[in-house]
């Protein structure tokens, strides 16, 4: 989509796996993974080793490259590991002889004093990466609005929150030399990371939560890795998404990834993939308090003053009256809030009022990262539809903490 495209009478996603014949004019998947369909679910069990070696795998495969390279780094578990691995192979040889960076590169960006900085700070210190702090300030943030919209091209609250800092970021990172970079997208799809997962029913509710998360990642989290990096020419990969770690990662029994054991004692989400690689100290991949850090959304991490910033003027910058008139402006996925509002309207001034929005934009009742679908999981999810991991403060069982886990949720 671009400004020249106004005159569209309609737009039309074009979904990945597919490929169009024109001359029959129909679209058709050209790849039917296994987790296309939630069934069957799969029943065999992982083996630690085994999940370990298919993730270095594929963080080893993404790092062909003939370009510096680097990796995002916040200091949460996903991008961490992939740092980790990174680090453990940045001095490999590849084809063409050495790495031309055979010292690993990290960034990451955040408000001053966010819990991503500090983060991120502590695990390349680990890893010896040469680290990039990017800070950057709420006013530098709410500018970038407009651009961060026309190039991400949609207007879901979650998105545009989380990539702002991004954007911001990855224009920093093109103007260091980097012209790649791994990041961790992907992981809580496909492991259940999302802190609403420790309400799923069972494992089969579990699983198929997994599989729609993945099956709307192209709206959403890819969709924000791809275009903010983009827009500034880096290229963003993604190794939990690698086809053939998918391919493990999904195809085993859903009970291993389950917030609760066989006993039906609790246990912190990402369990497995911790677990994975939770080793003895000489062969530590990550300090025992990064690797059983608890989910922070990226949106949430920068600094927990970001969303309540766009919020703030949002207020500011949307009346009342324009709220009241909302469903008549825009009938078709009609903002219920003010910041929602603001994000939606500069989407028209660059896409048009409806026909774009329509075919194109993911929108959805979402606590904190669930799909519609979830939302059933718990009554306390009812009417409280908020993109903000904070959302779950309430909600969660009484022995998760919002922040750092409890050493007993290691076990």
């Amino acid at each position: 989509m671009s400004d020249s495209c106004q005159t569209c009478e309609r737009y039309e996603e074009f979904p990945p796996g597919h490929v169009f014949d024109s001359a029959s004019g129909q679209r058709r998947l050209f790849y039917t993974p296994i987790w296309h369909s939630p069934t069957p679910v799969p029943t065999e069990e992982m083996a630690l080793s085994v999940l370990r070696e298919a993730f270095e795998n594929a963080v080893i495969s993404h790092m062909m490259s003939d370009v510096p390279y680097g990796v995002l780094l916040s200091g949460g578990l996903d991008s961490s590991l992939v740092a980790s691995i990174m680090s453990k192979n940045s001095r490999r040889k590849c084809e063409h002889g050495p790495a031309s960076w055979p010292q690993l590169h990290s960034f990451s960006t955040g408000l001053k004093g966010s819990p991503d900085l500090k983060a991120a700070k502590e695990v390349a210190s680990f890893l010896g990466t040469v680290h990039h702090e990017y800070v950057f300030t709420v006013e530098e943030a709410l500018d970038a609005l407009p651009d961060v919209i026309y190039h991400l091209e949609t207007f879901d609250v979650t998105t545009v929150r989380a990539s702002t800092p991004m954007y911001l970021m990855a224009r920093r990172i093109r103007a260091s030399g980097v012209k790649m970079v791994l990041s961790g997208e992907g992981a809580d799809e496909i492991f259940g990371g999302y802190l609403y997962f420790h309400k799923a029913p069972n494992a089969e509710e579990f699983h198929a939560e997994n599989c729609r998360k993945i099956s709307q990642l192209h709206l959403y989290d890819c969709l924000r890795a791809n275009k903010a990096m983009m827009a500034w020419g880096v290229e963003a990969r993604v190794p939990f998404l690698d086809r053939k770690f998918m391919e493990a990662a999904m195809g085993f029994n859903p009970v291993q990834k389950m917030c609760k054991d066989s006993a039906g004692q609790p246990r912190t989400e990402k369990w497995i993939l911790r677990k994975a690689f939770d080793l003895p100290s000489e062969r530590a991949y990550l300090p025992q308090e990064v690797l059983w850090r608890q989910k922070e959304q990226f949106s949430d991490g920068v600094g927990y003053s970001w969303i309540d910033s766009i919020k703030a003027h949002a207020e500011k910058m949307v009346t009342d009256q324009q709220m009241a008139t909302a469903p008549h402006r825009f009938p078709v996925k009609t903002p219920r809030t003010k910041e929602a509002y603001l994000f939606r309207q500069l989407f028209a001034k660059h896409y048009g009022e409806n026909s774009a929005a329509a075919g194109c934009v993911g929108w959805q009742d979402s606590i904190a990262c669930s799909s519609e679908v979830a939302l059933k999981w718990d009554k306390a999810f009812q009417g409280r539809a908020d993109a903000s991991g904070r959302a779950n403060a309430q909600v969660l069982p009484s022995h998760i903490q919002i922040g750092w886990l409890p050493v007993c949720a290691r076990t």
